[in-house]
């Protein structure tokens, strides 16, 4: 490890050039000016070839995108249409990956879709199209993710699916499903979602009948993953991984979720790479594709790189860098590294949460699974149920804040050169066997059962 003296004009190095430098925000600004960098769009290829261009002027080296072969989706038309006892159109979006169709039924609402609520209403729910609120309720203690909502509404025999966004607003939330999902899935606003559900309420007889038609096209697609290496000094052979998406759904430029979180990764990077010499590790810097379809680019880096997987120490997730409000570092699985990162914490005069507490929605997952140390930088300072401007049409520009990016970017940058140099690293990678059970232990049963991502 550095000396004190050492770290002390690292740090200063840092926060001078990361602090005084709008190269986060110019990242984020070019991305969203870009469009959506959905899978398959002109925009995903955009911006491969501006972060290959970037990682070059950055100074990492051997800088390169490397292509994958995945099953995409193209939006087509959707539509939500009231049909008895009232003819009346609402507004939704088609759910990635839904495929075509025209069903029509009875619609059923189901709440808050908790697991007891889809077992007590199984049999009123077999034959309908449900409606179902997208938001978790804080007495369960743990989050109900969309495919196990709609999961559990396969299960009990629906015919088609409808998610209520839980915060109001007229907007339209969206949101991955699974490859191949056998009944329709679209996204409703509250307000157009509770006025669908008052037309049954005051119907004769208590009932509405809705017809869902969707149009999209799924299909095979290439993409890339883009990296670049911080080469190390003494432990060369051993990596660490910087990582975020770069992706957005295809309804907008995703300023927030997830161009801030690339900007930080690149950004992050630049700053590494300026203290080249001084690290011990090797640093690859990688952001991923098509995240928001089932974390496609991570997996298939994976895949891509199993030789390699031996020797990556620690893996750390950006999704949701750059976004405001506390961050904290939420390890997956390797508890014994909390010590490591409060001491961290202490020598960088940066009070921050270590803790660890297992996720499944995002990059840091595909590594977690292959057993590598791994964790997710996070909000932590309140409670949210919904995903604010997340997944709509207004993650813009406009929500992106210049300083948050310097403070994220400087305090990753930070952060990771102590971990490059941080002797003895006291994880190491485990089994998948063991990674199961200690989903299992920590209640994620049901969300393995039905995301089923492998």
């Amino acid at each position: 490890m550095l000396d004190a003296k050492e770290m002390t004009a690292l740090d200063r190095d840092i926060l001078a050039h990361g602090l005084l430098s709008d190269e986060a925000y110019t990242l984020v600004e070019a991305m969203s000016d870009m469009g959506s960098r959905f899978g398959g769009t002109a925009s995903e290829r955009e911006a491969v070839d501006y972060m290959l261009g970037k990682m070059t002027e950055y100074g990492f080296e051997n800088v390169r995108k490397e292509e994958f072969t995945y099953t995409g989706w193209i939006r087509g038309a959707a539509s939500l249409q009231a049909t008895q006892p009232v003819k009346q159109d609402f507004n939704v979006l088609g759910l990635p990956h839904c495929g075509s169709y025209s069903v029509e039924g009875e619609l059923y609402y189901i709440g808050l879709g908790t697991p007891a609520e889809w077992e007590a209403h199984a049999d009123e729910v077999k034959g309908k199209i449900v409606i179902v609120d997208a938001k978790s309720p804080l007495w369960l203690r743990r989050g109900i993710h969309r495919l196990e909502k709609y999961g559990r509404a396969l299960e009990a025999g629906a015919i088609g699916f409808i998610w209520m966004r839980d915060q109001g607003g007229f907007l339209v939330e969206t949101g991955g499903m699974r490859v191949g999902s056998p009944i329709p899935a679209v996204g409703i606003s509250r307000e157009e979602g509770m006025a669908l559900i008052r037309l049954a309420k005051q119907a004769p007889d208590g009932k509405v009948r809705v017809k869902i038609e969707m149009e999209n096209t799924v299909k095979e697609l290439p993409s890339w993953n883009v990296m670049g290496d911080i080469p190390g000094t003494t432990m060369d052979d051993r990596m660490l991984v910087i990582g975020a998406h770069f992706d957005s759904h295809d309804i907008a430029p995703g300023s927030m979720d997830d161009a801030s979180g690339a900007a930080v990764t690149m950004e992050a990077g630049r700053l590494l790479a300026q203290q080249r010499g001084k690290l011990a590790r090797t640093t690859r810097i990688i952001c991923f594709p098509v995240e928001e379809i089932g974390l496609l680019g991570s997996r298939n880096y994976l895949r891509m790189h199993k030789s390699e997987l031996d020797s990556v120490d620690f893996m750390l997730n950006l999704d949701g860098a750059g976004r405001g409000g506390e961050k904290g570092v939420i390890l997956q699985a390797w508890p014994e590294l909390i010590p490591v990162f409060k001491s961290i914490s202490e020598n960088m005069k940066w009070p921050f949460v270590s803790d660890a507490v297992f996720g499944m929605h995002s990059d840091m997952f595909p590594f977690s699974l292959e057993g590598i140390p791994s964790a997710n930088l996070q909000t932590v300072e309140s409670v949210s149920t919904g995903r604010n401007w997340g997944h709509t049409i207004c993650d813009t520009l406009d929500k992106v804040s210049a300083h948050t990016l310097r403070l994220d970017s400087t305090f990753v940058a930070r952060l990771m050169a102590r971990v490059a140099n941080w002797q003895p690293w006291p994880a190491q990678r485990k089994g998948r066997d063991e990674i199961e059970t200690i989903m299992r232990e920590s209640g994620l049963a049901p969300e393995m059962r039905y995301a089923k991502m492998d």
